[in-house]
């Protein structure tokens, strides 16, 4: 029996990995997500992280961008589902487990950052994947959260454009602020981005005009940063 006929349900084979290679906007939600990412753990890390765990790391390509900003102190761990995916790529410096979001083989209170990228959307208990990072991280660590505009995801599946199938929820970011505050999180950030499924020149400067004017309806993804709470943390402060 082959790897693609044990994969348990939600799990993604090793195309989606192929795909990430040769698909441009494949190519360009890696690139996007990962930037994102990237500038959200600079912002609001107080200190240089020793540890970043990615749930949901498929072939590792997202962590790997991620440990290449940071360079060589942080240890990376990438955890999944689908064996295929984890063994796709060969990176000697990602730590791969095959595990479940929801139930991690991690210690309490250790990580600096959790990252959790086009996953929420695609668990059967995503209370229990904030729930599950809020364990593992420290006081003050990091959850970044990625997940589609249900708007803008519902109609790429309805004209078929959707190659990401199997989101078994949608969320919206007063959802995802919601959520991390029931589970000890308070809210840093939460907005939407990415308005080209394949990139263009000054995107960037493009979304945040679209804002003001009230049109950010039009971007297709979402990013909530969320910080586990500290003993004397406050409340929300987006």
């Amino acid at each position: 029996m082959n790897d693609r006929e044990t994969l348990p349900p939600g799990a993604y084979d090793v195309d989606y990995h192929v795909g990430r290679r040769k698909k441009l906007s494949f190519r360009y939600r890696l690139r996007r997500r990962t930037s994102e990412v990237v500038e959200a753990l600079e912002r609001h890390l107080k200190e240089a992280p020793r540890l970043i765990v990615d749930v949901g790391t498929a072939d590792g390509l997202m962590l790997a961008g991620v440990g290449e900003h940071f360079g060589p102190e942080p240890m990376l761990v990438g955890c999944d589902i689908s064996l295929p995916l984890l063994k796709a790529v060969d990176d000697d410096r990602i730590h791969k487990l095959l595990a479940d979001c929801t139930q991690l083989p991690i210690a309490d209170g250790i990580a600096d950052a959790v990252i959790a990228t086009a996953i929420i959307e695609h668990v059967d208990d995503p209370e229990a994947l904030v729930r599950e990072a809020g364990r593992v991280l420290r006081a003050e660590g990091l959850l970044v959260i990625t997940t589609p505009d249900p708007t803008i995801d519902h109609i790429a599946s309805t004209l078929g454009l959707l190659k990401e199938a199997g989101h078994q929820f949608h969320f919206r970011l007063d959802d995802l602020r919601a959520l991390g505050g029931k589970h000890g999180f308070e809210t840093l950030e939460a907005r939407k981005f990415m308005i080209s499924p394949v990139g263009f020149p000054a995107e960037r400067f493009i979304e945040r005009l679209l804002g003001p004017i009230g049109l950010k309806y039009l971007m297709a993804n979402q990013i909530c940063v969320l910080r586990k709470r500290g003993e004397n943390s406050g409340g929300d402060v987006s």
